[in-house]
Order: structure tokens, then sequence, then C-alpha cells
């Protein structure tokens, strides 16, 4: 095979890469049995690091760094929730160490370092699984998107995440004040906080991008030339909604099924806040799909406004043209070389052709003026 043969299959290969990426689909587990643990992601840290924070009514314990042999076992404890936070997922034998500790279904731990599979919600009777895409605003940058796991036990609550950094702060700031209700909760409002902290970051993320939309009206109706990259800035918002629409939709079904439908095993006090999630999460829906009527209308309006300016150019043009159609007309007529023209040797001749067509463009041009034509 040529060079330039092996270049262009070298350059399609790149493409459905990327291609695949942006869509969340990976072709790296084709062939392999189900509960199979294959990370399909990049790696994003050097060392996978696992946290802590074990709380009560009375106190808060918080390790940085710990290892699987110091985690307590899955069986209920009288030292409060445990949250064990898991960050980096390319060591798949850590993830697998990690769910036979705590007694995770395989199909769980294949879901967990799956990057690309479907947002899903499964009840495993002993354990609840959720996986969802984090979004985190990067402002010149765009959404992105990380793939979030949240597995919940009896007493404790394990999440897993691809890099450093979430959107739980505010869910540890609340864990570390006494007077807090997540401290007098159990690990099913814990489950809950965290992902309505999910949630309310994807309100977030739409709130910025309403603020570009916003932006982008203000810019088409400015009379400048400050509009000119309309279009491109147009689909730029349409591609981060886009990113946002493939995130939403199927967490929305998922807290749809779990607030409809909650596992048995489920205390019936936490029932109230899951249908609270699941509001929040229509609203987003319906925040969503008015952000993209108005970027359709910003779109509109801006070929709207590119018309008229056409039109007026267009206007200006024809004026011009229709004032110099008789001016040429009449020179033309006296363009002609005949020899027997009338008043063509008359010493006054020129000047009153001259005459004559300044006042048929004077004329013309009062009567457009006049109309309002310019």
């Amino acid at each position: 095979m040529s060079f330039l043969g092996k270049s262009i299959r070298a350059r399609r290969a790149s493409e459905r890469s990327e291609t695949a990426d942006r869509l969340g689909i990976s072709s790296g587990k084709v062939g392999m049995a189900p509960g199979s643990v294959v990370y399909t992601g990049d790696r994003h840290v050097d060392e996978v690091t696992i946290s802590t924070m074990t709380y009560t009514v009375e106190n808060v314990v918080e390790v940085e760094s710990v290892t699987l042999g110091a985690l307590r076992p899955p069986t209920p404890q009288d030292d409060g929730v445990q949250w064990v936070n898991v960050v980096g997922l390319h060591d798949t034998d850590l993830v697998q160490a990690l769910g036979d500790h705590f007694g995770l279904h395989a199909l769980l731990l294949e879901d967990v370092v799956s990057i690309g599979s479907r947002p899903t919600f499964i009840d495993y009777e002993h354990h609840a699984f959720i996986s969802a895409k984090m979004l985190s605003w990067k402002g010149d940058q765009g959404v992105e998107t990380e793939h979030l796991s949240l597995v919940l036990g009896e007493d404790y609550v394990i999440s897993f995440q691809e890099r450093p950094g979430d959107v739980f702060d505010h869910v540890r700031a609340r864990i570390r004040t006494p007077t807090a209700r997540i401290r007098r909760r159990n690990a099913q409002y814990l489950w809950y906080a965290l992902i309505d902290a999910i949630v309310d970051h994807y309100l977030y993320v739409i709130e910025e991008l309403a603020a570009r939309v916003e932006h982008l009206e203000e810019r088409v109706w400015a009379d400048d030339d400050d509009a000119a990259d309309v279009p491109q800035r147009v689909q730029s918002l349409r591609s981060e909604m886009a990113v946002v629409r493939r995130a939403l939709r199927p967490l929305r079904d998922e807290i749809d099924e779990i607030a409809k439908e909650p596992p048995d095993w489920f205390d019936p006090d936490i029932h109230p806040f899951l249908d609270d999630l699941h509001a929040h999460v229509l609203q987003i829906a319906d925040a969503l799909e008015s952000m993209r009527e108005a970027l359709a209308a910003v779109m509109d309006a801006h070929l709207s406004v590119m018309s008229m300016k056409t039109n007026e150019v267009m206007k200006v043009l024809t004026i011009m043209a229709s004032i110099f159609i008789p001016l040429t007309f009449i020179a033309g007529i006296y363009g002609m070389n005949f020899q027997y023209m009338p008043e063509l040797s008359a010493p006054w001749g020129y000047p009153l052709v001259l005459a004559v067509m300044t006042a048929a463009g004077l004329t013309m041009a009062a009567y457009f003026k006049r109309n309002g034509w310019f």
C-alpha cells in the first residue's frame, strides 16, 4: 500500500475515533463476556485514589487517601454513613477488588468502567446503582462531560469518577455542618443529595448557555458589524446544547423511573425528595427546549437583519440606476455619429444637452426623495 493510501486510512480512522468519542460509543469490548471489567475511557490520573467521609449526628471523619483494606465491611455499622469516593477508573484490578469488598454485582462493575455506556439505574436488591454524565462549564472550552457512577448500600455510598474535581463541594460542606439535615439522615439521603448536586449543575450549565444566547440576541440587533460571526456562534451553541441533551435525556428517564417506582427497600421518607428531584429534571428539560427555540429565533432574526440590509443596498443601487438610465439614454443618442443630427453643429448644443441631463437627474432625485425612498 502506498504512503498516501496509509495516510488516508489513518486519517479516516482518527475521524471515526473522534466521532465515536463525541457520541460516547466504543468498540473496545466487542466479543467479551458480560460483566468484563474493561475501562473504555482515557487515563486522567496517574494513580487511582480513594477518599472517605464517615459521619454521624455527632462527628465527621474524613480521610483523603485510604487503602482498600482500611475500608469498613459492607455490613451495617454503628458509626454512621460512609461515603467512599474513587477518583480514576483505569485501574480495573482495583475496581474489581473494591467490588469484591462490597459484594457488588459484576454487571455493575462493568457499567462503572464503561465510559460510553448509556446512563442507567439498576436495583440489585441489596444495593442500587445509577450512572450519569456529570457536566461542568469550562468557559470558552464549553461543556465538559464526565462519566460518574453512584452505588448505594445499606449504610454506604460509593462514587466513581474519572478525574479529580466534581460538583459535590456543597454536599461536603453540608456534611461538615453539625446542624445540617444530611447528618441526621441515612445513606439513601446522601445518595439523593449527590444526584441532586449533579442535576443542579445541569441547571448551572443551562444558565451559562442561556446567557450566551441572550448576548447573541443583542449582537443581532446591534447596528454594527459585530454580528458577522453570529452563524458560527449559533452552531457552536447548538453543539454544546447537543452535549447537554445527550446527557440529560437518559438522566431524566432514570429519575423518572426511580421517582415513580422506588425500590421496595427504600425508606418512605425519601420518596418526596425523589419526586422533587424529578421535578427539577423536568424543569431543566423544559429550559433546554426553550433555549433551543430561542437559539432558532436568534438565527431567524439574524437572517432577517441580513435580508433587510441587503434590501437597503439593493434599493440604493436601484435608485442610482434609475437616475442614470435617462442620462445614459441621452448620452447614447448623441453619441451616435450621424452627419445630420439636430444641433450637432450648433455652438450651444453641448451645454444644452448637459443642462437637460442635469435637470433630468435632479428631477428624478427630487421625486425619489419626496416619496421617502432615500
